[in-house]
């Protein structure tokens, strides 16, 4: 089974992609801050990170600007190379271009039809991140 780490601070979210992911097949795992979710990741091996990019952190003095980013720029640097999803309802070029420079592997709108993100989703889990 493959595992996904969803990285989101809005519960209601989570629990219907959670709910969603499992009834595909996949284990999930949910982080609500930037610090649960480094706590996740070094204790857990997933196969894909589906990351919020307004993500909560409980250290920051603007806890929800662009933490996602933060997140995922920390995770390239300490060398994991699995593949990142940002998952956001954050529009516009100056996001995705801010997500995809950080580090993240795509990019992806919670509009977005549903069959298109986990079409995008099983495509990077079962390349391995080798996707643009």
């Amino acid at each position: 089974m493959k595992s996904i780490l969803l990285v989101d601070d809005e519960a209601a979210i989570c629990v219907e992609l959670q709910r969603t992911l499992q009834e595909l097949e996949y284990h999930v795992e949910v982080a609500h801050t930037f610090e649960s979710a480094l706590g996740s990741i070094s204790e857990t091996r997933f196969d894909a990170i589906l990351v919020e990019f307004n993500l909560r952190s409980e250290n920051a003095a603007h806890p929800r600007t662009g933490g996602g980013i933060r997140l995922i720029r920390d995770l390239r640097k300490s060398g994991i190379r699995i593949p990142i999803l940002v998952y956001t309802v954050m529009e516009g070029d100056t996001y995705e271009t801010a997500s995809l420079d950080a580090g993240a592997d795509h990019f992806v709108l919670k509009k977005t039809p549903v069959s298109d993100f986990f079409s995008r989703l099983r495509e990077h889990v079962m390349m391995g991140g080798d996707l643009g």
